[in-house]
């Protein structure tokens, strides 16, 4: 997630959403974009200094709101992005396959292929979409929910909003093939269950 008090934003960074790409193009408007880099600088040679991010990469709404308190965190500009739920699965296994350091690349690369991996990751309670943006009573936390699929032109309104002008970098993008070839019929039912409430929210399709 990044906060930018110059240009009054918070981005809520759902893993797998062009989180990456975003987060390298609004850096330079965070305000403390220089102690970022040099905490990371120091971190490289074992130098112990002060987080200057001190919340997760992946904190949710309502856990920012209960770390900062709803009226400052209404005050700025929020906004996340969010994807089709078949097509945020086939970017996962891609991602956790390539990340050797990941703690879930042993695991994914012990199934066989897709389908054992989404066939085990359906059966697994995990997060949904919406909970980084809704909070627990069914409220909607953030101002503007960008859709990957539209992912340039959102970024412009965003960027309008905000008083600025940045490009998207090309960050993670490990595969180019269609999600929907990687699905068979039953699991892309499979993926419509569990999926169900962000499939529902976004009105999304297969």
């Amino acid at each position: 997630m990044l906060i930018s008090e110059k240009h009054n934003f918070i981005f809520i960074h759902i893993y797998k959403n062009a989180g990456s790409s975003i987060s390298r193009a609004l850096m330079p408007f965070c305000s403390n974009h220089f102690r970022i880099f040099a905490h990371r600088v120091l971190r490289i040679f074992h130098i112990q200094a002060m987080n200057p991010m001190p919340y997760r990469k992946h904190i949710k709404a309502e856990e920012l709101v209960e770390e900062i308190g709803r009226d400052l965190f209404d005050s700025y500009f929020s906004f996340a992005v969010v994807r089709n739920p078949w097509d945020w699965n086939v970017s996962l296994y891609n991602y956790l396959l390539a990340d050797k350091n990941h703690f879930l690349h042993e695991r994914t690369k012990s199934f066989r292929n897709f389908d054992e991996y989404i066939k085990d990751r359906c059966q697994k309670s995990y997060a949904p979409q919406k909970k980084f943006i809704y909070s627990k009573n069914g409220e909607k936390l953030v101002d503007f929910v960008a859709r990957f699929e539209n992912l340039e032109q959102d970024f412009e309104k965003i960027c309008s909003i905000i008083g600025i002008q940045a490009e998207l970098p090309h960050i993670n993008k490990l595969n180019n093939t269609d999600y929907r070839e990687y699905y068979t019929d039953k699991t892309r039912e499979l993926v419509r269950h569990s999926h169900k409430t962000d499939i529902n929210l976004f009105e999304y399709e297969f």
